[in-house]
């Protein structure tokens, strides 16, 4: 319905059933069913202007983060990706901005190089609401993304040496009920006001940056 929050809960919950060091890796499986059936359900509305150079940025960041995820401190990430979140979803709007010749790329490499090493990027979220694309449109947008996204940060995991093979009976249930979420999602999005969907959306932003920051300094 709000193309955020969903990987919150589902980062709430498994860090409190997971060993520490699967935690991170086993994210980004249990999210795939959901970002693949959105971005299936939504593929009419995905803007490949942007999809396009996010997961080329987004190829390399999953490169990078799956190397350093065992050896960077949390803490650290934590509350760097919460500082950037805050800044660039409640930052004023302002007419000088920075010429970035290709800004999708970048964001690719960020929001991904946080998302392998903390479960959750960020920067996408914070960045593309303040596009003009319209909720389906972003919806459908970051669903095709993060799928690709998911599938490089898997194939990361995998080849930096982390076994998968305990854990895919929960992650086959996961996947299976992610389509029925996306099924329900989808009846319920044309519901809800475009105003109401941009306050709930920059909420659930908000709220996972000031958990972060609590992560980060508890």
């Amino acid at each position: 319905m709000f193309s955020a929050g969903g990987a919150l809960i589902v980062l709430a919950i498994t860090s409190t059933v997971l060993p520490i060091a699967a935690i991170v890796p086993i994210h980004s499986t249990l999210l795939i069913g959901s970002t693949v059936s959105r971005a299936v359900a939504f593929r009419q509305y995905i803007d490949w202007k942007i999809a396009r150079p996010f997961l080329l940025g987004s190829f390399v960041g999953a490169l990078v983060g799956s190397r350093v995820y065992f050896e960077l401190p949390v803490e650290l990430i934590a509350t760097a990706i919460a500082t950037v979140m805050l800044v660039a979803i409640w930052l004023p709007e302002i007419r000088w901005r920075p010429r970035i010749r290709h800004p999708w790329l970048a964001v690719g490499f960020l929001h991904t190089l946080f998302s392998t090493l903390f479960a959750y990027g960020a920067v996408f979220h914070a960045v593309i609401i303040h596009t003009d694309l319209q909720r389906r449109q972003i919806v459908g947008t970051m669903a095709g993304a993060l799928s690709g996204m998911g599938v490089f940060k898997i194939a990361g995991y995998v080849i930096n040496g982390f076994d998968y093979s305990p854990y895919i009976a929960s992650i086959a249930a996961c996947i299976v009920v992610s389509i029925f979420g996306t099924w329900l999602g989808k009846k319920m999005v044309d519901r809800i006001s475009e105003r109401v969907f941009r306050v709930v959306y920059k909420v659930l932003v908000t709220a996972t940056a000031l958990r972060l920051i609590w992560v980060g300094f508890a």
